[in-house]
């Protein structure tokens, strides 16, 4: 069955800068919000399909000096093992977003504990063929030349050493109604070793369709008749053109709990906001 998450008419609502703030520091779980250096940037993704138009993307300062950030548009590769790669050419299958939204303002310069919306429109053409199009903007910090330390090695020559952060978030148009399967395969139990202290579960999500997956990932035991969740990974990604994701999660077990002969049961479901929809599952049975 395909899984067709619900469409949100509003993805993200006009906030005020100090309301913002205050947001972002209440938020209950670094998923909600992304950092690098001393930028916070809110949400993580941002998802334009349906009756959504247009969203907000919120930056925070919270480091104790002023910085300027400029803002661009990339385009990444997802690697089996979800680490990104900017390319210049989509992979067959992949389709960029960079021509179907404008945002502003481009650069921005934030005093200490200050906020900035970066507002992002949606331009779809009356053309635009029915599929998943996906972009990322790049926040990237401009370094202050001046206030950087110089170190002068034996040679006699000056390098200036200048630490460049950067937060790059996904902007994911969909046109029509995409649609995705997520299976679990090649579960394996790995026993813990002198390299790793805690015994972990491997395995891939295999996606097939036209869009992305997106969920919390979570492996789970039952003992004296509850369910024990040992591993959880939230706000995981399988991004198009992938056909598989390979995950490797550490086992956390209780004080008392054995994995010794348990089923191990993972499972994939939607974000909170999009209804906790069961995407996925797979049962390994533990030695």
């Amino acid at each position: 069955m395909k899984f067709k998450p619900a469409t949100k008419s509003v993805l993200w609502t006009a906030i005020a800068g100090a309301f913002f703030a205050t947001l972002v520091n209440a938020l209950p779980q670094p998923a909600s919000a992304q950092g690098a250096g001393d930028l916070v940037v809110a949400p993580t993704r941002v998802v334009l399909e349906g009756r959504t138009r247009s969203a907000q993307l919120g930056l925070v300062n919270k480091g104790s000096t002023s910085a300027t950030y400029r803002i661009s548009v990339i385009n990444m590769r997802m690697g089996q093992d979800g680490g990104m790669v900017e390319i210049a050419q989509p992979d067959e299958g992949q389709a960029f977003a960079d021509k179907l939204f404008r945002y502003s303002p481009r650069q921005i310069t934030l005093a200490p504990g200050a906020s900035q919306a970066i507002r992002i429109l949606l331009r779809k053409p009356k053309d635009l063929a029915p599929g998943e199009y996906r972009s990322h903007l790049m926040m990237r910090a401009v370094p202050d030349v001046e206030s950087q330390s110089v170190e002068t090695p034996a040679t006699g020559a000056a390098v200036r050493l200048i630490p460049v952060f950067g937060i790059a978030i996904p902007v994911i148009v969909r046109h029509g109604e995409p649609s995705f399967d997520v299976a679990v395969s090649e579960l394996t139990y790995l026993p813990k070793s002198e390299d790793a202290p805690l015994p972990r579960v491997k395995f891939n999500l295999d996606r097939t369709g036209d869009r992305s997956a997106f969920g919390d990932l979570t492996a789970s035991i039952q003992a004296d008749g509850k369910d024990i969740v040992v591993a959880r990974v939230m706000r995981l990604a399988v991004y198009t053109p992938n056909n598989s994701r390979t995950i490797e999660m550490p086992l956390r077990v209780p004080e008392g709990v054995s994995l010794n002969g348990k089923t191990l049961k993972i499972t994939y479901r939607s974000t909170a906001d999009e209804g906790e929809k069961l995407i996925a599952e797979g049962n390994l049975q533990l030695p």
